[in-house]
């Protein structure tokens, strides 16, 4: 999808949805100043573009019940590197997965409800043919996690 494809007014939107993704088609149509069925059409192009991934809610992981967070960067045997971001992929409590330059090949987000069950995770990740090693950080505190980005004209500038 390049850049120049979106306008204002799906850019706004965007913001929108990113704010309150249970905004009504009403609702945003107000806001944008256009008719409810030319925002659905522009809801619908977005996700079939990709542009919009999914709405989805977004929920408290400490409410219920992960309360720790941990990154894991992990080193693999090159010729196995595309079959172990695969099954990183795979695992439920593996958020994110992350190719990345530097000393590590890539870098995970965990969540897990104990230090007992994100040992448990470090296990199965280190068992995986390829890894050759994976270093651990729990996070303590989380000063800020978002989800949304800005959206301003130079979104839609080439």
């Amino acid at each position: 999808m390049r850049k120049e494809a979106l306008d204002r007014k799906d850019l706004e939107i965007i913001r929108i949805l990113q704010e309150n993704g249970r905004a009504s088609y009403s609702e945003i149509s107000k806001k944008v100043g256009m008719s409810e069925a030319a925002v659905y059409s522009r809801v619908k192009k977005l996700l079939e573009l990709g542009v919009i991934k999914r709405i989805q809610a977004i929920v408290d992981a400490e409410k219920l019940g992960y309360s720790v967070t941990a990154f894991i960067a992990v080193t693999v045997r090159p010729p196995k590197y595309e079959e172990v971001l695969e099954k990183l992929s795979a695992m439920p409590e593996i958020l994110e997965v992350h190719d990345v330059t530097g000393e590590y090949y890539c870098l995970v987000k965990v969540r897990a409800r104990s230090n007992e069950e994100l040992a448990r995770i470090l296990d199965e990740v280190g068992r995986l043919d390829g890894v050759t090693s994976t270093e651990t950080k729990i996070v303590l505190r989380t000063m800020k996690e978002d989800y949304r980005l800005p959206m301003s004209s130079e979104a839609i500038q080439g």
